[in-house]
């Protein structure tokens, strides 16, 4: 087993996104409050480990904030039985099935939201 790790690519920064977006959900879903900064950071270092990536905490700390804009936008999904199911599965199996309806609209605003920030930087 290698222990290199690699620094994280445009899809990996989107994957990340898509994961603390929501993790951000399914923590506001079982708490009803949104998640503090230590939730992100060990969300994101368990997303990190797992695939053998490496990022700053100026990178995490970004992406993180940007999970929070999103998935505050999205608040309504946890009163949704079919977002409420998706949540669940993903607390369950801590992995997001790309094809579920949560994951599908948030991977489209995470897509988003990189894009935009791209083009301000």
């Amino acid at each position: 087993m290698s222990d290199v790790r690699h620094h994280l690519s445009p899809r990996d920064r989107l994957e990340l996104l898509c994961w603390l977006t929501c993790g951000s959900l399914g923590a506001y879903y079982l708490n009803e409050e949104w998640p503090d900064a230590a939730f992100h950071v060990q969300a994101a270092h368990k997303w990190l480990d797992r695939r053998s990536r490496e990022a700053d905490w100026l990178s995490i700390a970004r992406l993180s904030a940007t999970a929070v804009e999103i998935a505050r936008r999205h608040t309504g999904f946890v009163e949704a039985d079919w977002a409420r199911d998706a949540v669940e599965e993903i607390l369950g199996t801590d992995e997001l099935d790309p094809q579920a309806r949560l994951v599908r609209q948030v991977f489209g605003d995470c897509q988003s939201a990189l894009a935009d920030r791209r083009v301000a930087d």
